[in-house]
């Protein structure tokens, strides 16, 4: 519901604490880290996707999950370490609900003085925003560059052409480029695709945030924290999330369109 920038820093602190195994950091920031829910308005807005906003809230919101869900299980976050430095173990004293109230109120009976807290939080997000705001702004114009004055982003969309032609897609090789120039960022997709019709416009948007991973933040985001993933490793998962996500999300336009009719 809000910034990835911020979850992935308590996600990198959780992991240094030894409390996350590398692959659960992993998984956290490759499936879940995405943009927030007002970005997605804006995405909405830009395909002209508000008069179906529920719809396409709630399904890309699930849509993420499942393909989340199947890329855990696929090469390479399978193979990463799944070994914490110190797992909690789970043996309650009380019920679920009790244990968490009674473990949240002594975190917060424990916590250091709120001013030290700020303080500490101010200087881990000017450290990102430090190390990632070049490759923002940078990646970002190169990318808008590529995608208007080359042919890069749809030699990439040719990668992703077969399942976009497999789900049925009434313009499929406009759906595979919109879907590679995510990869520079996230919002370039909405722009290629906003005069499309509406099936395209719906795939291309869930696209676009179900991602998640893109050159512009989310990937510095990553790199400037201490969880162990690669370009490389990053490449392969925002592949695999694309392809999966234009199989998964299709069906759903098709049928978002006749609810709208």
């Amino acid at each position: 519901m809000g910034s990835y920038s911020i979850g992935l820093l308590i996600t990198n602190r959780v992991y240094k604490s030894g409390q996350y195994s590398a692959k659960e950091a992993a998984i956290i920031a490759t499936g879940f880290s995405t943009v927030s829910a007002t970005f997605m308005v804006i995405v909405a807005k830009t395909l002209g996707l508000m008069e179906v906003w529920n719809v396409f809230f709630w399904a890309t919101l699930l849509i993420t999950f499942v393909v989340t869900a199947i890329t855990v299980r696929l090469f390479p976050l399978s193979k990463m370490d799944d070994t914490a430095e110190s797992r909690e173990v789970e043996k309650f004293q009380h019920s679920r609900f009790k244990q968490a109230a009674l473990e949240g109120l002594e975190v917060a009976n424990n916590a250091a003085p709120i001013a030290r807290n700020i303080l500490q939080n101010i200087k881990e997000g000017m450290l990102m925003a430090m190390s990632i705001l070049p490759s923002i702004m940078s990646v970002g114009l190169c990318g808008l560059l590529l995608a208007k004055y080359t042919p890069v982003f749809e030699w990439i969309g040719y990668l992703f052409y077969p399942f976009a032609w497999i789900a049925q897609l009434p313009d499929p090789m406009m759906v595979a480029t919109a879907s590679a120039t995510g990869l520079a960022e996230m919002f370039l997709p909405a722009l290629i695709a906003a005069k499309s019709v509406f099936v395209v416009k719906f795939v291309v948007g869930v696209v676009s945030i179900s991602s998640i991973l893109f050159f512009s933040a989310s990937i510095p985001c990553i790199l400037s924290t201490e969880i162990p993933l690669s370009i490389k490793q990053m490449l392969i998962v925002w592949y695999q999330r694309v392809a999966l996500t234009i199989l998964i999300a299709s069906p759903v336009a098709f049928w978002a369109e006749q609810f709208i009719k």
